[in-house]
């Protein structure tokens, strides 16, 4: 039977749609909450970490920076950092802190010696800042606005506006010797990791209408780089998939009617570990004219429960599902198999107020970001029997580890960034976790703020935390930032090295060597 106008166009519409979701998800001595520091320009006190959302817009290469302290002469590679560093473009702003553009960093290390570059990647939105002078692609809580080019029929303008280089702003990732930069798009950017510039895509790679993670996982022993594709258009799903010598093997397909939110999974030597939160996607909504942009068609779904899902590495499938309360998280921290279970620590949010709380009006504000526990969760594989229980004290966020010793295995130190107990506001202490002893160590100064730290062993490093934490660091006293080395074994300072700007807040990053 011959196709109306009106089913072409709503063929039209779904198609666009299906697109549309993949480009638009692109998805720190402390200051305490309360603290705030003056606006030279104004009678108004804003929160002294506000600087880090502030846009830096110059790119600079500094071939030596000031160093206070001494930094290890076996550090001889660049710590690599991803994140937004634009949020305006024009009268036009950025809603939210996942949505500006990316901007690469480089700190380098040679004989003791520190430099530093900044680079903002090349993506269609950076260009059509650079050629137009306005926000013209969909990010994960802004939609540029309205082209009347663009209003051939209602509600077409409504849908995301794609662009063909995505905004990967989240994290760095090294394969095969590759450096490529990654969002919640499954389509890579790749960069010289020496000059940070862009050398863009690969051939045939297109929005698709699905969603991956920005986090993926190597394993070394195998071979195999594993990930997983979220389909949010029928038949929709979560997919998760392998990779070895550029052959794709697909794991598992998990249908989904409206599929949660995920960031990031775990790995341990038999599973690949998916935590399914009930933040989940609703398509009649999307494809409403009024549906807002691409995060306000999630739904926080409290009586829903949340899933933990174990699917089989060699054999594929899905091996165990248990449930829970429901509860979000972004980060996994590392899982691991011992005894006839499964271990599985995250970072545990209540809900997905956070992602709320991210707003950059109500950041700068001020306004009280909720805060993750690290949580364990053991599940029994013979009844699938659940337990969990939250191993330290102190709050943590962004957590990093000994990757390439401990990823998929048992250990005991991890790192990460959080927020001092009785303080309110943003980032500012960074974390040691002891999960043998269930304890922490904190470091913390007042008005400095640190980013996520990475671990790098010390070479010849016998046990797990020999080695060194860099921490990308906002002064908000002296208005500045700089690189902040500390001693992982006792989280005391080594050395700290300032450039003469401030670095807005990013998200993660990696050391090359």
């Amino acid at each position: 039977m011959a196709k109306t106008r009106r089913d072409l166009l709503i063929e039209g519409s779904k198609v666009a749609a299906a697109a549309a979701v993949a480009n638009a998800l692109a998805p720190t001595g402390p200051l305490g909450i309360g603290q705030t520091l003056a606006d030279p320009r104004s009678k108004i006190r804003r929160p002294g970490y506000a600087l880090g959302f502030k846009s830096l817009k110059r790119e600079t290469y500094l071939p030596r920076i000031g160093v206070d302290g001494k930094v290890p002469k076996w550090l001889t590679g660049s710590l690599l950092r991803n994140g937004p560093a634009l949020f305006e473009i024009g009268e036009e702003k950025f809603n939210h802190w996942f949505d500006g553009l990316a901007m690469l960093h480089a700190f380098s290390f040679h004989n003791g010696k520190v430099s530093y570059r900044n680079r903002f990647l090349r993506s269609s939105q950076y260009w059509a800042w650079q050629k137009e002078g306005r926000i013209k692609f969909s990010e994960l809580a802004t939609d540029p606005a309205p082209d009347p080019c663009r209003q051939i029929f209602s509600g077409v303008s409504t849908l995301p506006v794609l662009g063909r280089i995505p905004n990967a702003n989240v994290t760095i990732e090294k394969l095969a010797g590759e450096f490529r930069a990654h969002t919640e798009i499954p389509i890579p950017v790749r960069f010289n990791p020496k000059f940070l510039n862009t050398l863009g895509i690969k051939d045939g790679e297109t929005m698709q209408g699905r969603l991956g993670t920005a986090h993926p996982h190597f394993d070394p022993q195998t071979g195999e780089r594993f990930s997983y594709e979220v389909e949010l258009v029928p038949p929709s799903g979560l997919r998760i998939v392998s990779e070895k010598r550029g052959k794709r093997r697909e794991l598992a397909f998990i249908p989904q009617a409206m599929p949660g939110y995920l960031h990031s999974f775990g790995l341990t030597r038999r599973f690949v570990v998916i935590v399914s939160q009930p933040f989940n996607f609703n398509l009649a909504k999307f494809l409403s004219p009024d549906r807002g942009p691409i995060i306000t068609n999630y739904e926080w779904q409290e009586d829903q429960p949340t899933r933990l899902i174990l699917v089989d590495r060699k054999r594929g499938g899905v091996a165990r599902t248990v449930e829970t309360d429901s509860f979000f998280a972004f980060h996994h921290i590392n899982a691991y198999d011992q005894d006839g279970k499964v271990i599985v620590d995250v970072c545990a949010h209540k809900d997905a107020g956070v992602i709320d709380a991210l707003y950059l009006k109500k950041i700068r504000a001020g306004n009280k970001v909720p805060q993750a526990r690290y949580r364990r969760f053991e599940i029994k594989l013979s009844n699938g029997k659940l337990s969990q229980r939250d191993l330290i004290d102190a709050y943590i966020e962004l957590p990093q580890k000994n990757y390439d010793r401990v990823n998929g295995k048992h250990y005991r130190y991890a790192y990460g960034v959080g927020l001092r107990r009785g303080s309110s506001g943003f980032i500012d202490q960074l974390v040691k976790a002891d999960v043998k002893k269930g304890e922490s160590r904190v470091w913390r100064e007042w008005g400095v703020y640190p980013g996520e730290p990475v671990f790098v062993p010390r070479p010849g490093a016998k046990t797990e935390d020999d080695g060194v934490l860099l921490s990308v660091i906002l002064d908000g006293r002296r208005r500045k930032s700089g690189l902040l080395i500390l001693d992982a074994r006792n989280m005391e300072e080594i050395a700290r090295a300032s450039v003469p700007h401030h670095i807005p807040f990013g998200f993660h990053g990696l050391y090359a060597s």
